[in-house]
């Protein structure tokens, strides 16, 4: 437990830091860990059997992140090509091959890993672009944290329900309640404290604690599916970093999507 915590405030520190900074001291710690994550999902899905083309899914990845990153100042937004030809390059490169057996899943694993930690990763450059985004990028990140902190805490303090024993046996529904709790009242409070109107603060909080959940579960199913206990072992007390940002992929989309579409944000 205590390698866990220094870690946290270490990875925290940084990420704060980086945060403010932002642009290439954003990409540096951010984008070389969503990196660090889909080369960690795609050394699994090997270990699960399965042959992706994960090199020019990896480059794929980090085109998207610079793409994102310089968005402001291109002149045209280049995801949609990178994307068409990651999608295409699979079925292209399959012809050179003799045995076609698991080319359907492999191609599927591989767009999979593309458009989740490559796709929805570029939101967190989306939101620091934004006008506030320091603070807009704060909001979500920091309730993502505290619903993953607090779960785990609540989960050692008061756990004894299983919640989804089928998929990550030692969460418990006294954690993710913990956890949706703390993470509510992180966006809900923060959100207020940044001007935006305290009722769809509150309503957004909700969401991107139970996004958060989800977000982890869904890792817990990746991996559950490929036969592996941990995506990694880079980061003491968390496993891998594919383990520690699993939560975030997903709520950060919501929380772009909610900013722009919903609070009115540019």
């Amino acid at each position: 437990m205590l390698a866990r915590l220094l870690s946290a405030i270490v990875l925290s520190t940084l990420a704060i830091i980086t945060v403010t900074l932002g642009g290439w001291w954003l990409f540096a710690l951010y984008g070389g860990g969503m990196l660090i994550a889909a080369y960690e999902y795609f050394k699994m899905t090997r270990i699960g059997e399965h042959r992706p083309l994960w090199i020019p899914a990896l480059l794929a990845i980090a085109l998207l992140y610079l793409n994102a990153l310089w968005k402001p100042v291109l002149p045209y937004d280049f995801a949609p090509l990178i994307l068409a030809i990651i999608v295409a390059l699979p079925a292209l490169w399959e012809l050179l091959r003799k045995n076609h057996e698991s080319f359907l899943l492999d191609w599927a694993v591989m767009i999979l890993g593309v458009m989740y930690i490559g796709g929805l990763g570029t939101y967190l450059f989306e939101l620091r672009n934004l006008q506030d985004g320091v603070q807009l990028l704060f909001v979500p990140l920091l309730t993502t944290w505290f619903t993953d902190i607090f779960a785990y805490l609540s989960g050692r303090l008061w756990g004894k329900d299983k919640f989804f024993p089928d998929i990550s046996p030692k969460k418990t529904r006294q954690g993710a309640v913990g956890g949706i709790v703390a993470g509510t009242l992180t966006f809900g409070i923060l959100g207020s404290i940044f001007g935006m109107n305290p009722l769809l603060a509150f309503l957004g909080g909700i969401i991107i604690a139970l996004l958060t959940t989800a977000g982890d579960l869904t890792e817990s199913l990746i991996k559950r599916n490929l036969g592996v206990k941990d995506s990694g072992t880079l980061i003491a007390g968390h496993g891998g970093v594919f383990d520690r940002l699993d939560s975030m992929f997903i709520p950060l989309t919501f929380a772009y999507f909610y900013f722009t579409l919903v609070l009115g944000y540019k």
